[in-house]
């Protein structure tokens, strides 16, 4: 699908002339088609919400690791102060790409947890416009059968990404059946909390102490084909409509016995009605013109503008580099694909051209690149809508990376984990990125009606 650039119609124009002579010092305004001012802030970060830490990297990190709310964002209001309020939220916990690692004589594919008894949770976030961004407290999350944690879950069990967990020391640590990866959250009518994950996928509904009150998975509530996501590329945004429907998104193309991720040209938007119980499934067209495979193409965070238009981000590394794109979509019109298969009983992500050309993809307009607006963060993950403005935050992967060197290089796949060692003299390691969790406030130049698909 084509993902056209915005132009500028006559309210556009009237609405830059508004916009120019209405800026302000801590938002100026800038060249751009869509945007017409940005209050940009970094989120600032208490210590009473840093994780402890006393790893095997201390020198390079200190006692604590920082604490990272970018992973999602919802708009809760303002207070009678004037001050923005949200709720933002950590994934699974600071983690590290690491090589593949031998339990017995079977190799998977591994991840380095240095905080392993982190509990995911999410955070409040105060914005006092023109000033400054702070995040105020956290709250964990958890089940009746006890707090969630980050730790992948077992092999066999809904939600497994076959990964295995590893010490900073890379020792071999278990599985949690209580294992999360949140990644977006917003708020219903009730004042309750929707999470989704990239575990499962998984959806929950929270109360606002962070009790999980409902679990929703794949073939239990949820669509079992969005079990086949590939690992790590389950629910990355979820939104409340008006009406009270759950919307969200899979990261990725889904990898259907394994074979389908790089040939597939469409993710899936699931939309559940928790008063009903039933699902509505809907295909978001993979811009093929970017990426060398589909399978590379990300989704992120996605936010309610009515029942059928939402904002979503669309992003990932492609032909020409990084982009963060804002797309406005239209699901009205857009076909069910629920029960559409592709010749022979398969799975629709097998299905040619010629049998999706039956198919009405979900209708998309770009509305922007964060790139162009000197956006630096390689994530974005968060967003928001704040009174006809747009809020985007970054997740920072809790300011730390991860690295090897040895006789076969840098690259992370050129190595092997046994008993806590490196293969060919390798040294692994982890040490702070240097980011930053940032949250911008955009204020486009037209009501964001103008934006939607024609």
């Amino acid at each position: 699908m084509h993902h056209a650039k915005p132009h500028l119609t006559a309210s556009l124009l009237a609405a830059l002339l508004l916009a120019a002579c209405s800026s302000t010092p801590e938002a100026p305004a800038i060249n751009h088609p869509a945007v017409a001012s940005i209050d940009k802030y970094v989120v600032s970060i208490p210590a009473s919400a840093q994780l402890p830490y006393d790893g095997a990297y201390v020198a390079a990190f200190g006692k604590t690791m920082t604490f990272a709310p970018g992973s999602g964002l919802t708009y809760r209001g303002k207070d009678a102060e004037g001050r923005l309020l949200f709720y933002g939220i950590g994934d699974r916990g600071p983690n590290g790409d690491s090589p593949k690692a031998f339990v017995g004589e079977k190799s998977f594919a591994s991840k380095v947890f240095p905080v392993p008894g982190f509990i995911p949770r999410f955070a409040e976030i105060v914005v006092t416009p023109g000033k400054g961004a702070a995040l105020t407290r956290t709250v964990p999350i958890g089940f009746d059968s006890g707090p969630a944690s980050g730790l992948p879950i077992a092999s066999g069990k809904t939600g497994s990404t076959g990964e295995v967990a590893l010490t900073d020391k890379l020792a071999t640590l278990g599985f949690d059946a209580n294992g999360i990866d949140p990644e977006s959250i917003a708020i219903d009518k009730d004042g309750n909390l929707w999470i989704s994950d990239e575990y499962g996928p998984f959806l929950m509904k929270l109360d606002r102490n962070g009790n999980v009150l409902a679990k929703y998975e794949p073939g239990k509530g949820l669509p079992a084909i969005i079990g086949s996501r590939q690992p790590n590329r389950g629910f990355e945004g979820a939104t409340v409509t008006p009406s009270g429907k759950i919307v969200a998104v899979v990261q990725s193309t889904l990898d259907v016995d394994g074979k389908t991720k790089d040939s597939a040209t469409f993710t899936r938007i699931v939309e559940l009605d928790p008063k009903t119980g039933t699902t509505r499934q809907f295909a978001y067209s993979i811009d093929m013109t970017h990426y060398l495979k589909s399978g590379d193409a990300k989704l992120g965070d996605i936010v309610a503008i009515d029942d059928t238009h939402f904002a979503l981000i669309d992003q990932g590394a492609g032909k020409k580099g990084m982009r963060n794109l804002i797309v406005i979509i239209d699901i009205a019109g857009a076909t069910d694909i629920s029960n559409i298969q592709a010749a022979g009983g398969k799975a629709l992500e097998y299905a040619t051209p010629a049998e999706l050309a039956a198919v009405k993809f979900v209708r998309a307009q770009t509305l922007l690149d964060m790139r162009d607006l000197g956006w630096t963060p390689e994530k974005t993950e968060g967003l928001a809508i704040v009174d006809g403005k747009l809020a985007v935050i970054n997740d920072n992967d809790f300011g730390i990376s991860s690295s090897v060197a040895g006789d076969k290089g840098d690259k992370m796949s050129a190595y092997a984990i046994r008993d806590g060692k490196v293969s060919d003299n390798g040294r692994y390691s982890l040490a702070p990125n240097g980011e930053n969790t940032q949250l911008w406030i955009l204020t486009l130049r037209a009501p964001l009606a103008s934006y939607f698909p024609k």
